[in-house]
This record gives structure tokens, C-alpha cells and sequence, in this order.
């Protein structure tokens, strides 16, 4: 009967070290979740926990288009030179007459054209896409500020800064956070039921099966690309209106705190298994730290400070689940 103990209870250690580590999303969120609770009532607050969709949602929106990228095997540096450069570009062509339609639809093209610039780049040039979007991140975060001279340019469409920023549904429900739900809704059909979530699954998870099943890798690569500056694009409508001008230095933090999301919510950094779920708290998790941290008072460098930490303990678990198999 000894022996039979002292087998089994290692078994139990491990069972319940992989329950927490499977669903280690839920058990954070709920954790810092009690923990502000219990330094501010304030927290749990309706109109605080609005408000705090309301700013995670563009996070949220980014860390989306950045699963698919991640599950391929890559990365996006240059997410917020995207978003930045679509927030100005709109703002300059609504200063000069543009309708407002052809504005939002010229501003699309150009973010697909730099998704697609990473994308060939990476695939054609055969470039780490570290290095390539840590290049684009600042040829876009440059060419944002000469466009504007460094300068923010106002929004003068109050119908454009109600329809993507300040909006309510209902007189309750802030606009960001509809446009957010309904990008979830389409990112999990596009990862889970269709082929293309397959292809890119596949080809984050072995390239060598990929290419000997038949499958046009660089095409799903560059495709991805493209469609994650779609997400950025978006995200840059959302700064835009919220803040009601372009500002070429905005997001600057945006593409590590999406990273950081997507790694807490499961998606391995090196490829082949994501979880859009999981971004989702994962994006949460980024808005219950800042939202918390802002509560309590603390400082700007204080919030970068804990970033640090959370991007440094979502690595570390990412390298437990592979090392686990």
C-alpha cells in the first residue's frame, strides 16, 4: 500500500500543476480580479468595468489579428505604426473634403499594402520577421510623423468619432466594445471552422508536412500578414475617434502589450497552436493590471515596469508547455 501512495501522489502534484497551467488565463484573471477588488470597491465598479473594455478593446482587436500571425511561426512589431499611420492618414483626408466612405476605404488599401510589404518581405526576402517588422515598425512610425510634422491633426467628422470612438448602443454599451465582440466572433470562425485556420495552424506547426501536403506556405504567410494590418487598421479607427485626431506617436506600446496578450492566453510563441479564447483574457488580463494599477495611483513607469514582469512570466510559461510536450 506504501508504494502504491507514493506513486500515485506525484501523479496527483502534476495533474493539478497541468489544470492550473491549462487554464492559467481564468485563474489569473480571477486573482487580480480579488486582488484590486480588495485595495478599491471602486474596481468592480459598472461604469469602471465599461471603461476598462472600452480601453482594452483596441488591445484586444490587435492581439486578434496578431494569433493568427504568432500561430504561423511569426511576428508583428509594426502593428502600431499601422494603427498610427491610419489615424493620421484619415484625419488629413477629412481635413481636406474627402467623404468620409472614400476616407475609411483609402485608409484600408494602405494598411493592406504595409501588411503586404511585411509579408513579401518576410517570405520573398527570407528575413527573421523580428527583423523585418522591427524595420517596418519604424519606417511606419516615420513616415506617420513626417506626414503630420510630429504634430497631432483633429478630427473634424463628429459622425466618425461617435461611429468608432465615443459612441454608446443603447445609451449603456460603448461602441469599442461591440466592434471588439464582433472581431472575436470572426477571428474564432476564421481559426476554428475555416481552412485557412487550418493552413495557418499547419504551417506554424510543421512547415516541412505543410509544403509536402500541398500547401502554398509563403501565400498563407503573406496572407497573414496582410490580415493582421486589417486588425491594425482597425484598431487605428478606434485611437482615432476615442481621441478625436491623428496622432502619429500613438501606440507605441500597442504591439508588446498584444503580444504579451496572446502569449497569456495560450498561444505558443513558437507556432502551430492558438487559442483566440484565450487572447481574449489574455487582453483582459493587460486591462485589469492597467485599470488597477491607474486606481491605486500608480505612475506611468510603474505600469511599464509590470508589463515587463507579465511579458517575462508569459515566456516562462510558454517554455514550461514546451517542455512539457
Amino acid at each position: 500500500m506504501q508504494d502504491t501512495t507514493e506513486s500515485t501522489e506525484p501523479h496527483k502534484r502534476f495533474s493539478i500543476l497541468d489544470i492550473i497551467i491549462k487554464y492559467r488565463t481564468i485563474f489569473i484573471l480571477l486573482l487580480l480580479a480579488a486582488v484590486f477588488t480588495s485595495l478599491d470597491k471602486i474596481f468592480m465598479h459598472p461604469t469602471n468595468i465599461l471603461n476598462m473594455l472600452k480601453r482594452m478593446s483596441y488591445v484586444a482587436i490587435t492581439a486578434f489579428g496578431m494569433t493568427f500571425v504568432i500561430t504561423t511561426g511569426g511576428l508583428d512589431l509594426s502593428v502600431g505604426g499601422t494603427a498610427a499611420i491610419t489615424g493620421v492618414t484619415l484625419a488629413l483626408l477629412l481635413a481636406m473634403g474627402i467623404p468620409f466612405p472614400f476616407a475609411i476605404l483609402l485608409c484600408l488599401v494602405i494598411a493592406l499594402i504595409l501588411g503586404g510589404i511585411n509579408g513579401v518581405t518576410v517570405v520573398k526576402g527570407k528575413i527573421e520577421p523580428f527583423l523585418v517588422t522591427l524595420a517596418t515598425m519604424n519606417i511606419y512610425r516615420g513616415f506617420a510623423l513626417v506626414l503630420t510634422g510630429g504634430r497631432p491633426v483633429p478630427i473634424v467628422s463628429d459622425f466618425f468619432v461617435q461611429m468608432f470612438g465615443n459612441g454608446l448602443i443603447f445609451n449603456v454599451l460603448p461602441v469599442p466594445i461591440l466592434i471588439m465582440a464582433v472581431f472575436f466572433v470572426v477571428t474564432w470562425f476564421l481559426y476554428r471552422k475555416t481552412k485557412y485556420g487550418f493552413f495557418i495552424r499547419a504551417t506554424g506547426g510543421n512547415l516541412e508536412a505543410a509544403v509536402v501536403a500541398g500547401m502554398n506556405v509563403g501565400v498563407v504567410k503573406i496572407g497573414t500578414y496582410v490580415i493582421n494590418s486589417v486588425y491594425a487598421y482597425m484598431t487605428g479607427l478606434i485611437l482615432a475617434a476615442l481621441m478625436s485626431s491623428g496622432l502619429p506617436a500613438i501606440a507605441v506600446d500597442l504591439p508588446l502589450d498584444a503580444i504579451s496578450a496572446v502569449i497569456l492566453g495560450g498561444t505558443a510563441i513558437s507556432g502551430g497552436q492558438g487559442n483566440v479564447l484565450g487572447t481574449l483574457g489574455g487582453a483582459l488580463i493587460m486591462a485589469i493590471l492597467a485599470s488597477g494599477m491607474s486606481l491605486l495611483g500608480a505612475q506611468y513607469p510603474v505600469q511599464i515596469l509590470v508589463k515587463g514582469i507579465v511579458i517575462i512570466f508569459a515566456m516562462l510559461i510558454d517554455q514550461i508547455l514546451k517542455a512539457r510536450g
